[in-house]
Parts: structure tokens; sequence; C-alpha cells
């Protein structure tokens, strides 16, 4: 792993004492080619009061898509490399860089507008939440846009399309924006290191987040442009996706829940060696289950019922 320091030389006062920044903004990335440098330069030139940090973290690109970084343009972002790691563990090896009161989770194909920085942040003082989110608008069709996610009747990733024109609860958000209070990051343990390479590892975290007594919220004032992508720059198994989803439930869930996810899972052919793998990994996942059901305020009945997902 590479990880080169970034100078706080411009470092505007801060009256934390704690914290070097009030923001770090995280961003994991593979083969993202120049979309990397859009999001950065989107961002550098957002006008924020807030002090920011920015922590890039690339999970093993081959088309040397963070050579740029190189510039003195960007000699103030911290680039981290890692080796296929995974989304989650990408995220959770960011925010140990990070040195801020408040930890932004970016996509790094996404542009930002003025204030956002400072636009969220004051959502959660002035709202006493812990997680906040923007609205989310499609790069290509910015009339397309997204007010935080929620799950069907199959735990499928869902969009909430109708906007609430204030600062809402929502239940699940997705990792192309979102924000999160460093100190409520630690407590529920962060991303969950068990989850493979890509797939729920942004809806658990806020999953989390509620069960632990946390509230999230989206700001539909504050717009993120996203770019929605037809194919990964990268592989992505099918197999690891439903791997995430069984060991959400067998962390979160109760019983019921497990056994409709597993006949669920049953539909589809990997599903034996999912299983298999699965089983190799059980003292972790149970360990995992034990710690969470200790520490946790609520159930999940609490957060299907609280916002009416049908599973």
């Amino acid at each position: 792993m590479e990880y080169r320091k970034i100078s706080f030389n411009n470092r505007k006062n801060t009256s934390m004492q704690y914290y070097l920044f009030d923001v770090s903004i995280i961003i994991p990335c593979k083969n993202e080619g120049n979309n990397l440098k859009i999001t950065l330069d989107s961002i550098m030139k957002a006008k924020n009061n807030a002090c920011y940090e920015i922590l890039v973290v690339d999970d093993g690109s081959l088309d040397d898509s963070t050579a740029f970084l190189n510039s003195d343009i960007y000699k103030n972002v911290t680039l981290i490399k890692t080796e296929g790691i995974g989304c989650a563990e990408a995220r959770n090896t960011g925010a140990r860089y990070a040195r801020g009161k408040y930890l932004f989770f970016c996509d790094a194909h996404i542009k930002v507008p003025e204030m956002w920085l400072d636009d969220l942040v004051n959502t959660l003082q002035y709202k006493k939440a812990h997680l906040v989110t923007p609205c989310i608008c499609d790069m290509s069709n910015i009339s397309s846009e997204g007010y935080g996610v929620t799950w069907n009747e199959r735990l499928q990733f869902t969009w909430i399309l109708n906007n609430p024109n204030c600062v809402t609860e929502i239940p699940l958000s997705g990792a192309a924006c979102l924000c999160i209070i460093r100190e409520v990051f630690d407590k529920i343990n962060g991303f969950n290191s068990l989850l493979k390479s890509y797939g729920m590892e942004d809806q658990e975290l806020c999953l989390k987040a509620w069960l632990y007594g946390y509230k999230l919220v989206i700001n539909p004032d504050v717009k993120v442009r996203h770019l929605f992508r037809k194919v990964h720059p990268y592989k992505v198994k099918e197999t690891d996706i439903f791997y995430n989803m069984l060991c959400v439930a067998y962390c979160h869930f109760n019983k019921d829940r497990i056994i409709k996810i597993i006949n669920m899972l049953k539909e589809n052919n990997a599903f034996s060696s999912v299983l298999a793998e699965f089983k190799s990994n059980t003292d972790e996942i149970i360990n995992q289950r034990k710690k969470f059901f200790k520490e946790r305020i609520y159930n999940d009945d609490y957060f299907f019922q609280k916002f009416n997902i049908m599973f």
C-alpha cells in the first residue's frame, strides 16, 4: 500500500482541536479513465467554507487513471493504493487515513454544486441527523432525480423518485454521495469488512446506522450529478452480490427474513457455490452478528416497519 501525505500549510483556522479538517472526502476508484479527474476538478472548483481534504483510494486500477495526481495542481490530494480489496474495504481504508469530523463518501464519477459541503454539514447540525445524502441526478439527464433509496419486496436497490421538498428521513442511500459524522461511522464499525468486491455495502451501512439509533436524512435541494454507467470498468461477479445479500441478512435479520433470502437466492443457479463459500466463513459472520445484536438499539422489525418495506 502506498500513502502520499498531503500538505497542511494552507489549512484554514478551525475551532476543532482533534480534527485537522471539517470534512474528509473519500473517493474509491478503479479504472475510471478520465472520470476521476472530472470529479476532482468539480470538487476543487466548487466554493465552500468548510475546510476539507480529499483522499483517493485506487483499488488496483490498470488504466493509469490516477497518474494525473502527480501534477502540482493535485498536490493536496492524498492517494492511497490498494489491490483488489473491494468497495467496502476501500472506503474503510480511506476513512482510516481521514482527519475530518465529517466523512463524505463519493463515487469517482460525479459533479458537485457550489456550497454542497456546507449545505450538507449544516443539514446534519440543524436537523440533528447523523448521515445525510443529496438528491442524485443522472449526469446525462438531469431531470432524472433520485431522493434516497429503499428496498422492494425482493430486497433490491430501489430509487425513491418523489421529491419530499424538504429535509426528510429516508431508509437508505447509495454511496454516490453520502456524508456521515466520523464518530458515528466508528461506532457502527464502518462498512462491513466481510462484504465482497461490490454490492450492498452502502445500504448495509445505512441499515446499521438506523439499528444503532442514528438518523439518515436527505437534503433534496443539494443536487449532485452522477454518471450512471451501463457497464462497470472492472469485473463484478454476480456471486459476490448474492454473497453480500446473504451476509447482510445473517448479520442483521431475524430468522424468518434469513429464510426468505435463502429461498429467493435458491432461484439462481449460482446459489450452491455462494452457499459453499458462505459456509466457509460462518464463524466470522456469526461473531459479527453477535456483536451487532449486542450493540444495536433496534431490531430489523423496527427498520422495516418504520419505512413500510414489505420484506
